[in-house]
């Protein structure tokens, strides 16, 4: 398995632009490429300055960064928002497609209808994964979601719009939990998750989701014997639903509850007075940190659910659209 990085242009690109300072941002995982890039870049003759700011995807640029430098490459996401000075250096697994197939069919997959997703460093095979399942009986789901993703079949940890719903199951093609676990809370439904790096099948049950949104309820609950509220905006520009916090703020407000607007780029609010969080920033926040902060945590859907405006028979995800 090769992994690498489309450098191709990209060094005229920048000459364009008459950059001599570059910065470089990446995720950690990749983190161990960055003596290579560096040499890269100075072999022709730039300055590099390198982020040591932890990187969760293309919504969390180095801002501070970028204003100290020409122009800031951006390694391994694909761009959600334009930023000017900002270059997206797409991060792509080269993998074998049959090893996917071989490693899939050590489980029985019991549904002939499956959506077909990945991560942006593994979507740029889909389509012969597709082909390769066709082949095999099944009816595959391979779709371009919203504008915040840029390839067929791609999710993002906030946004699963790549799903396909007329799917009885979804397949992933990808590294970890993190992104199927947000496919079967978003469309509940089992999900098939195989690793091209490691060769291995996870299996996300729908059971596994009630379990989730059982606790989710719980967290409501105890936010209905809040009163006072920290509605959380985020400054990272991939984030930032400032309009959102203003409104549920006033909804809050609305229904007697106290509640004040927090605009920052990290929710770290233990200083703060407020018994429960609402989170406008990332939406895995609210899913994978609420253990960690130790309040409850919700999302903008859920706080409708606690001022009333939506029931828990139409709860949905947050996601960032």
């Amino acid at each position: 398995m090769l992994r690498r990085f489309d450098l191709t242009g990209l060094i005229e690109e920048v000459r364009e632009t008459n950059a001599k300072k570059i910065g470089i941002q990446l995720p950690d995982g990749i983190k161990y490429w960055i003596f290579e890039i560096v040499r890269i870049l100075e072999k022709e003759g730039f300055e590099v300055v390198v982020s040591g700011k932890a990187s969760y995807g293309s919504c969390d640029i180095d801002l501070e960064l970028l204003k100290k430098v020409d122009l800031l490459m951006h390694f391994s996401h694909t761009p959600v928002i334009e930023l000017d000075r900002v270059v997206y250096v797409p991060y792509k697994v080269e993998y074998n497609v049959e090893s996917v197939l071989k490693t899939l069919r050590t489980e029985d997959i019991e549904f002939e209808r499956v959506s077909l997703t990945a991560t942006s460093q593994y979507a740029h095979k889909l389509e012969e994964v597709k082909e390769r399942l066709e082949d095999e009986g099944f009816k595959v789901y391979l779709k371009k979601g919203s504008d915040r993703v840029k390839m067929k079949g791609q999710v993002l940890g906030c946004n699963f719009t790549s799903v396909d719903r007329r799917a009885e199951a979804v397949i992933f093609v990808g590294d970890g939990n993190f992104h199927p676990k947000g496919i079967a809370i978003y469309s509940k439904k089992d999900v098939y998750a195989v690793s091209p790096l490691e060769e291995k099948l996870r299996k996300f049950r729908k059971d596994e989701v009630e379990k989730f949104i059982r606790e989710r309820y719980t967290l409501i609950a105890k936010a209905m014997e809040c009163k006072n509220f920290c509605v959380v905006a985020s400054s990272k520009p991939g984030q930032n639903r400032l309009d959102l916090a203003v409104k549920l703020r006033n909804l809050l407000n609305s229904v007697n509850c106290n509640s004040i607007i927090v605009y920052t780029d990290e929710v770290r609010l233990e200083n703060f007075p407020c018994e429960c969080i609402i989170n406008t920033a990332c939406p895995r926040i609210s899913y994978d940190d609420w253990r960690v902060i130790k309040k409850p945590v919700l999302t903008p859907q859920e706080a409708e659910i606690i001022a009333g405006k939506r029931s828990l028979d139409d709860y949905e995800v947050d996601e960032i659209l």
